[in-house]
């Protein structure tokens, strides 16, 4: 491992080093300033320059989202510092985490993803659909670190992501692209937008992707009989947006997306394509904005629908059993924002509608079985954000506090049949439970010179528990389960400091420290009960302390605006302080959490060919709370070349993922796809 480890960074260092002569003697030295000055949304929930958001933000730019080496979004999300991935599978991948500064990669709901502004994690389990969002219909992602629960509420405990998606510039234009690569992978996609008038735009955009798969099970983990198989893969999705501007004070943006995809398990026993998960999912969003003056609002109503299907089937002794996963996941609400921006001071107020319910079931096919559960969550919300002016702008002081009440109701477990029957003594109505929560920010930025900008912050998250804790029983990892509607909010308290600073011409270094401490984590608990006499039933209960302690630091250099390049590092520590009721687990890391891990890339556009090199680098993660098993450390490196010809309208590109073949561990089950290897060509019309 350490000699693969030596191998390839001799090979990265080996490429930097005659890129970088190579560079250097076709351009020349160009001066760049510190770039302070680009626009963010997510930090203040407004547009406001990064030299006035007080705190730790990074920007994934159109110009990385063209030419990062990645298949997905969270592919690109995986070299931000701070940011951790289980993407293993590539575009096979079935289910994919981000988390953000350690807290458990495994659990995808301590990191809250917006889709334009809108939230777009479920309330049954807390995820993203991560395969649902396509690389062509992003703009750019904003990805605030640390707790951002005082303005966004739910899932906030970790960060923000926030996904923003394109609108139409020119009068035509028209995107069409092919790839094929390994596993047999096809994929397909066009786009048309058009910016009709100065009134209405439309943007509207189609794709197709299949791939074979391959076996995720290593050698090591077969036994007999053995059905493992190919994960294969088949989906497609459709997007339109439609904007009305006809005036200063009233703005109209409509977005509806359909995503819809086959996935394979990977075990095949007698179903004909064996196990395999199915997404139907809708996303239909609407907002109005506008403003005048000193004055801006914004009302934005949404919804989305996760029709799940999951087919299951294994072998219990010598009898084959078969039972379909249905599930209807519904997310919908409302969010309105209103500012008013003075001379010194910009104020903001609104408040926050969510409504999230689950109506699912397990229905047996080869006996009358079935298991069936169903409850729904509502949030309703207020919030406000002050941020002051002082100095001619040297200093900018945030302060923002949000009010949340939820109120988890219309809970319900029922099994019926003889090989559930062992639940059967919790069937019925669940009790109701409401409970409410403060979330504060305070925070500072201080630019006392155009090379210097520094922050400090305190602010609070939470995360409400997702509804498959809260009414759902049945059969987890840690064996029976069952729902516990009385489940409160996690909460964690950050602590921060760090800046960006210009070393010299075309570079910087922005580091971060952070300290926070949470409290009510959910952990499973035995509840002192047996089934069949013998195995303990457990239940999520609020029950441990969490500290989380580390460091991010970004160098950033650009030279003549063709050559950019990034080499972060991150450490982290997130360790389990206080379990009273399983102190065992007492000074044990979350999982899923590597202390450390280094990334960077190498960008060069603008020549015969445009190029990135990108390497990261993850240390050991353990896969079970009491650290008594883990996945080891890997390295991995990517690369991709393209070019544009005939005046930028026919692109060929190529990737090569994993270059060197590490098939690593990402999951304590399953080992990665190796080398993926993909080429591309798109034409591209634009009036």
């Amino acid at each position: 491992m350490k000699l693969k480890f030596l191998r390839d960074t001799i090979f990265l260092l080996w490429f930097a080093v005659i890129f970088c002569m190579e560079t250097y003697a076709y351009t020349g030295v160009a001066d760049t300033v510190l770039n302070m000055g680009e626009v963010v949304v997510t930090g203040s929930r407004t547009e406001r320059p990064l030299s006035q958001s007080p705190g730790s933000i990074q920007v994934v730019t159109p110009l990385l989202l063209r030419h990062s080496p990645a298949q997905n979004v969270d592919d690109i999300l995986a070299m931000i510092s701070g940011v951790n991935t289980t993407r293993s599978d590539g575009i096979s991948n079935i289910h994919s985490n981000v988390s953000i500064r350690g807290l458990a990669g495994d659990e995808q709901g301590r990191t809250l993803v917006l889709f334009d502004g809108i939230p777009i994690n479920t309330s049954d389990e807390g995820g993203v659909n991560w395969n649902s969002i396509h690389v062509d219909n992003v703009q750019r992602i904003e990805v605030f670190k640390g707790p951002g629960s005082s303005l966004y509420g739910n899932n906030a405990m970790g960060g923000v992501i926030n996904i923003i998606s394109k609108k139409p510039l020119s009068p035509l234009s028209v995107y069409a692209s092919g790839a094929y690569g390994s596993l047999n992978t096809w994929k397909s996609s066009l786009s048309l937008s058009s910016r009709l008038n100065k009134q209405f735009a439309v943007f509207l955009s189609g794709y197709y992707n299949q791939s074979d798969g391959f076996n995720h099970v290593p050698d090591s983990l077969r036994t007999e009989p053995d059905y493992s198989v190919a994960r294969f893969m088949k989906e497609g999705g459709v997007c339109t947006k439609l904007l009305y501007t006809p005036l200063s004070f009233f703005n109209m943006e409509l977005f509806y997306d359909l995503y819809q995809d086959k996935r394979g398990e990977g075990e095949k026993i007698k179903a004909p394509d064996g196990e395999y998960r199915h997404f139907n999912h809708h996303r239909i969003q609407g907002r109005l904005y506008g403003g005048g003056g000193k004055f801006s609002y914004q009302v934005a109503l949404y919804f989305q629908r996760q029709d799940y299907f999951k087919l299951d089937e294994r072998i219990k002794g010598t009898a084959y059993q078969r039972f379909d996963v249905r599930s209807d996941r519904d997310d919908w609400g409302g969010i309105m924002h209103l500012r008013w921006s003075g001379k010194f001071n910009d104020l903001a107020v609104g408040g926050e509608f969510k409504n999230g319910s689950i109506d699912g079931g397990d229905h047996y096919v080869t006996s009358p079985d079935e298991v069936l559960n169903r409850g729904t969550i509502r949030m309703v919300s207020v919030f406000a954000r002050d941020e002051l002016n002082l100095l001619h702008g040297k200093i900018w002081l945030q302060f923002a506090l949000r009010y949340d009440n939820a109120y988890f109701h219309k809970g319900w477990f029922e099994a019926n049949g003889e090989n559930v029957a062992d639940f059967n003594s919790y069937n019925g109505r669940l009790k109701s439970n409401r409970w409410e929560h403060f979330s504060p920010r305070a925070a500072l930025r201080y630019n006392p010179a155009e090379t210097i900008s520094a922050y400090v912050s305190y602010s609070q998250g939470f995360r409400a528990s997702i509804l498959d804790d809260l009414c759902r029983s049945g059969w987890m990892w840690i064996g029976p389960k069952i729902a516990n509607p009385e489940l409160g909010p996690e909460q964690i308290d950050n602590y921060e400091i760090g800046g960006t600073f210009r070393l010299i011409p075309g570079l910087s270094l922005s580091p971060s420290f952070y300290y926070a401490k949470g409290k009510d984590f959910l952990y499973y608990v035995a509840t002192g009960e047996k089934m069949w006499g013998k195995r303990d039933i457990f239940q999520r209960q609020n029950i441990s302390e969490v500290e989380v302690k580390g460091v991010e630091a970004d160098l950033d250099y650009t030279l003549s605006g063709r050559w950019k390049m990034n080499l972060n590092y991150s450490y982290n520590i997130p360790e389990v302080k206080r379990f009273e009721k399983n102190p065992e687990l007492n000074h044990k890391l979350l999982t899923y959490t590597p202390k450390n891990q280094l990334k960077g890339y190498i960008l060069w556009t603008g020549g015969i060919a445009d190029v990135m090199l990108r390497g990261r680098y993850k240390s050991r993660q353990y896969t079970s709370e009491d650290n008594s098993s883990h996945i080891e450390g890997f390295t991995v490196w990517d690369m991709q070349v393209s070019r544009w010809f005939v005046r930028r309208r026919l692109y060929v590109g190529g990737e090569v993922i994993n270059i060197f073949n590490n098939r690593h561990m990402n999951t304590k089950e399953y080992r990665s796809a190796g080398r993926l290897i993909n080429v591309k060509l798109a034409v591209s019309i634009n009036r």
